[in-house]
């Protein structure tokens, strides 16, 4: 063989080689972008829950907890509240706390709010106070006036049986003489910096839920519980109570949570006519019985 041809050869495969090089490069460079953006998007998915079901957060699935039966695909959007057209009736709700001020009931439920979920009270994260949200009355009733359905929510956070007893008593009893329409629900969350409820187990947690649950029961009201993904697939046993109301919070265009609720919290930062900055925006599913 030729020199000449020799040098061509030589000249092809070095092109080749560099060729491979940069290919195997741009390889690896996709791969690490796909792998970190898997990451995030399990992050975002376990804070969120906007995507999969959340599949990657259930230690347990419970066969025989009733599975979410919501076709997604008709949940819509329109001037900023979500509807559902399938064949469970669901209506708009909001919830609220003395944070909103003093609400024009009649101007929202203009705008089409249904119901109302109102704070009745809450216990301090650090010193485990039990204090009683000043606008609960009078949020009730000018909701009921304006043709509202109202239920109510104690924002917990109990870690005995014994003070998710006393949080049930003070629900219910600023609950008296008042026309409460829609469930009475344990809001138990997780408090960031030095809160009393560090390191709870999953056990006693529900064993407070179950006790808030039935005490607000044995007094006549409908009772539930609020969590959001991570909280009902990882912290709450939830089939200990499935015989409540569930109440979801799952920030979404529609939820995929993996069983079945009844209320769903979709936003933090809706806009209702008649309540001043950001509220809470709800759909119901919940049908009194």
């Amino acid at each position: 063989m030729s020199r000449s041809k020799k040098g061509k050869k030589r000249g092809f495969f070095g092109k080749l080689l560099i060729f491979l090089c940069v290919a195997a490069a741009f390889g690896l460079l996709w791969f690490g972008a796909e792998f970190v953006a898997g990451l995030v998007g399990n992050r975002l998915s376990g804070t969120q829950g906007e995507t999969g079901q959340g599949s990657g957060l259930m230690n347990t699935v419970y066969e025989n907890l009733p599975k979410n039966s919501y076709d997604l695909s008709l949940f819509t959007r329109k001037d900023g509240f979500v509807h559902y057209t399938g064949a469970q009736t669901a209506h708009t709700g909001v919830d609220v706390s003395s944070h909103q001020g003093t609400i024009d009931w009649a101007a929202a439920a203009a705008d089409g709010v249904e119901y109302a979920m109102i704070r009745v009270g809450y216990r301090g994260y650090t010193n485990g106070t039990i204090t009683m949200d000043e606008l609960f009355r009078q949020n009730v009733e000018s909701a009921r006036a304006n043709g509202i359905e109202v239920g109510a929510y104690f924002f917990s956070q109990a870690i005995t049986t014994d003070e998710a007893a006393e949080e049930a008593k003070a629900a219910v009893t600023a609950l008296k003489g008042l026309d409460i329409t829609y469930p009475v629900i344990f809001d138990w969350e997780h408090v960031e910096g030095g809160a009393r409820t560090d390191g709870l187990d999953t056990t006693t947690l529900t064993d407070c839920a179950k006790t808030f649950c039935q005490a607000v029961e044995a007094a006549g009201y409908t009772a539930g519980v609020y969590f959001n993904q991570a909280f009902g697939y990882q912290e709450l046993q939830l089939p200990e109570l499935q015989d409540d109301v569930f109440w979801l919070a799952q920030y979404a265009s529609a939820p995929d949570f993996y069983y079945d609720f009844q209320m769903w919290q979709y936003t933090n930062s809706g806009k209702v006519n008649g309540i001043e900055g950001d509220v809470d925006l709800n759909l119901s599913f919940w049908q009194k019985k």
